[in-house]
């Protein structure tokens, strides 16, 4: 409609325009075919409408088509982030199933190796017996008591195979232990023949030396001969009685003169 008032508006100019020309007469003329012009006025006007129609259309694709790219973007972007997550994934599973290709391996020789425990323990404790019975004899009865109490382990079928394990490790691990340490502590010896209260000096496993409560004998165990020899007073009284202090903190660290057995060629 507003199409069509703006083409009358335009007519009605064309005519006034025309009659300047032509005069009223012919004026006339002309509008009496006005309807034709109207009708192809009305035609331009949908041409036109149809226009911006098909414009709104072409506008509304084109966001569309801008809104679907962006998504696709996205989604494209997001496919990438897990084509690497998934890369990932895939490293950390073949890891997985090499280690548990190496845990299945163990397992199936793990009934092989509790099989061949029990033996190698009871080679372990044999030996660790055999070595406190030949070793100096400082503390025996404790030491035997830890052996008996591994043994007694090993024996009971109640206790797991890592826990009888474990005891035996226990024992070694203890043993290892005094060749690095030192002690003092009171013991009861036979010495020639006589039940004596002493006095015992431990240096590592280098020396064994003992003195008794009054400080009258003085000696060391000979590990070669298997026994207990007195030694010089003169010599090591007071040399094993500064020992005795150094170890028990009293006195500071010193060099000190003991008796020691030298080494063997082999």
């Amino acid at each position: 409609m507003n199409n069509r008032r703006i083409n009358r508006l335009s007519l009605s100019a064309l005519v006034m325009l025309v009659s300047g020309f032509f005069g009223a007469a012919q004026a006339q003329d002309i509008l009496v075919d006005s309807s034709v012009l109207d009708q192809a006025m009305d035609v331009l006007g949908e041409k036109y409408a149809e226009s911006a129609a098909t414009q709104e259309e072409i506008t509304r694709l084109a966001n569309e088509a801008s809104s679907t790219f962006e998504s696709f973007k996205r989604a494209n972007d997001n496919l990438e982030s897990l084509l690497v997550l998934n890369a990932g994934y895939r490293r950390q599973i073949a890891a997985q199933e090499e280690q548990i290709a190496t845990l299945d391996e163990s397992i199936d020789s793990v009934e092989e190796i509790t099989q061949g425990i029990p033996l190698l323990m009871e080679k372990m404790l044999s030996s660790l017996e055999q070595f406190v019975a030949l070793d100096y004899p400082f503390r025996i009865d404790e030491r035997m008591a830890r052996l008996q109490f591994a043994r007694d382990a090993i024996d009971n079928p109640d206790v797991s195979i890592a826990e009888k394990f474990r005891q035996v490790l226990v024992m070694y691990q203890t043993e290892a232990a005094f060749g690095r340490t030192n002690e003092t502590y009171p013991d009861t010896i036979e010495i020639g023949g006589v039940d004596r209260d002493v006095n015992i000096v431990r240096i590592g496993r280098v020396s064994l030396m003992y003195q008794t409560t009054d400080r009258e004998v003085t000696g060391a165990w000979d590990n070669t001969q298997r026994q207990w020899v007195e030694l010089p007073a003169g010599q090591y009284r007071s040399e094993v009685q500064q020992a005795q202090r150094v170890v028990s903190n009293l006195d500071a660290p010193d060099i000190l003169f003991l008796p020691v057995l030298a080494p063997e060629a082999q």
